[in-house]
């Protein structure tokens, strides 16, 4: 009895210094993607509400305003994390030039606008309880952020 008390005070104690893991510190998976659970395939999807209308719709502002980007072709990708609860988590960008090397459009000022879009986009819904991410692209041609997709 000794014994057991002593396993379970252990086990207790092992338990409360296991760091658990916030929705957002989760490995984000593929918006489109699905995993095995209990021997069956289960497909996730992320979306937004109204879908590209609505990403759309909210960089509207920004384009009308931002002309003469410099360099003036490229394209910028943002992947966007989304908690399993459809919870906005953070966001990484990849900006390259028309010949796809590294680039900062606008000395990065061009980027700080459109995250601050981006973050502010909500209305995520994911089909299961998983970490994913989302892509947006937007396409810089002479001067103007000319397509979003």
């Amino acid at each position: 009895m000794k014994t057991f008390k002593i396993a379970l005070i252990f086990l207790i104690f092992l338990s409360s210094c296991i760091k658990k893991k916030e929705p957002c510190e989760e490995y984000s998976e593929p918006y489109y993607s699905s995993k095995l659970i209990n021997f069956s395939y289960q497909y996730h999807n992320t979306k937004i509400k109204g879908e590209n209308i609505t990403i759309r719709n909210s960089f509207e502002k920004l384009i009308s305003q931002e002309h003469n980007i410099i360099p003036e072709n490229g394209m910028i990708i943002l992947k966007i994390h989304i908690d399993k609860f459809g919870v906005f988590c953070n966001q990484e960008n990849f900006q390259i030039d028309e010949n796809y090397q590294p680039v900062s459009f606008n000395n990065g000022e061009l980027i700080k606008k459109i995250e601050t879009v981006s973050s502010n986009l909500s209305g995520w819904q994911n089909d299961t309880e998983t970490k994913t991410f989302y892509l947006i692209r937007l396409k810089i041609k002479d001067g103007i952020i000319k397509e979003i997709f």
